[in-house]
C-alpha cells in the first residue's frame, strides 16, 4: 500500500471506469481527471494504491472531513476499487486497513463511506472488517438541480 503518484493515473482511471461499468454508471474517469483534481495545485481527493508483482492491483480514493456527529475530524471513502482479477486475496482490507491508519494517524475519529443497499458483497466485506451499517441514505444534487438550486441563492423566495 503506497501514496498513489501522478504517473499512476491513467491505471486509477481505468479501474474507476471498471467499477463505473460494474455500477451501471456513465464511464467518466480519465487520467487528466485524477491528474487535475487529485495531484494538480489544488487537490480535491488522496489516492492510496495496493501494488501486487509491481502492477497496481487497486485503490481508495478520500478526502479529509469533518464529522458534525462527533464535533470532530473525520476520513470519507469516496470508493474503494479492487480489479476484477485481483479480488479475494486480501487487497480490499489491506487498502482499507491503510485508509483507516491514515485516519488514525491524522488525529479523525472516524471513517465514513457509502454503499448501495443492493451490492450484498460489500457490504458483507464491511461487516466483517466491524464497520456498523446505518440506515441512512445519502443523497446527491447535481447536473441541472444543483444549477437551478444554486440560482435561488440570490433570490427572495
Amino acid at each position: 500500500i503506497r501514496p498513489a503518484r501522478r504517473e499512476d493515473a491513467g491505471t486509477l482511471a481505468r479501474l474507476g471506469n471498471e467499477l463505473a461499468r460494474f455500477l451501471s454508471s456513465p464511464q467518466i474517469y480519465t487520467a487528466e481527471k485524477f491528474e487535475r483534481y487529485g495531484f494538480g495545485p489544488d487537490p480535491r481527493f488522496e489516492v492510496l494504491v495496493a501494488e501486487r508483482a509491481g502492477e497496481i492491483a487497486g485503490y481508495a480514493l478520500f478526502e479529509d472531513t469533518f464529522n458534525t456527529d462527533l464535533c470532530a475530524p473525520g476520513v470519507w471513502l469516496h470508493d474503494i476499487v479492487v480489479a476484477e482479477a485481483m479480488r479475494n486475496r486480501g487487497i480490499g482490507k489491506r487498502l482499507m486497513a491503510g485508509v483507516a491508519r491514515l485516519t488514525v494517524d491524522r488525529g479523525a475519529t472516524s471513517l465514513w463511506w457509502g454503499v448501495l443497499s443492493w451490492n450484498a458483497g460489500a457490504r458483507r466485506f464491511y461487516a466483517r472488517l466491524g464497520a456498523e451499517d446505518e440506515d441512512a441514505r445519502i443523497l446527491e444534487l447535481g447536473g441541472p438541480a444543483l444549477r437551478a438550486l444554486a440560482d435561488r441563492a440570490d433570490s427572495r423566495e
